[in-house]
């Protein structure tokens, strides 16, 4: 009985999104956030694809940098490579928030723009179709 108990307490631990996320390339891994109509699709070692969609339900993509820092448990992503004063967003590799990082009368404050559980990992074969077809 402590024995299935053990394996089903490592099975939740360690599920795929944990897995997915243990080294700093995450080519070929995909971030939804389906409620907002975004997502961000790792298309190789240090570029993202951010899909964005506006309250128009207008859907934009954009290439970015990234960076994963895995003694913060953190993926940092940039409008030019590995600039922290580029930094666009942030997301937490354990809750998945994402935060975006904005210019404020004080210099660069982030600020909590998915909250927890709002995005997942997931595998689509056409990623920026399957965005839209969610409107």
């Amino acid at each position: 009985m402590k024995k299935k108990l053990f394996i089903l307490i490592f099975l939740i631990f360690y599920s795929s999104s944990s897995l997915t996320i243990t080294n700093k390339d995450l080519t070929n891994n995909q971030l939804l956030c389906p409620s907002l109509l975004w997502g961000f699709e790792f298309i190789s070692s240090n570029r993202v694809k951010v899909i964005s969609t506006n309250i128009n339900k207008i859907t934009k993509f954009s290439e970015y940098y990234y960076d994963v820092d895995l003694k913060l448990s953190y993926i940092n992503i940039f409008s030019s490579k590995n600039n922290i004063r580029d930094r666009l967003y942030s997301i937490e590799l354990n809750t998945l928030r994402v935060d975006i990082w904005t210019m404020t009368g004080g210099g660069f404050t982030t600020r909590e723009m998915f909250p927890v559980d709002l995005c997942k990992f997931v595998k689509i074969n056409n990623f920026l179709s399957y965005i839209e077809s969610l409107k």
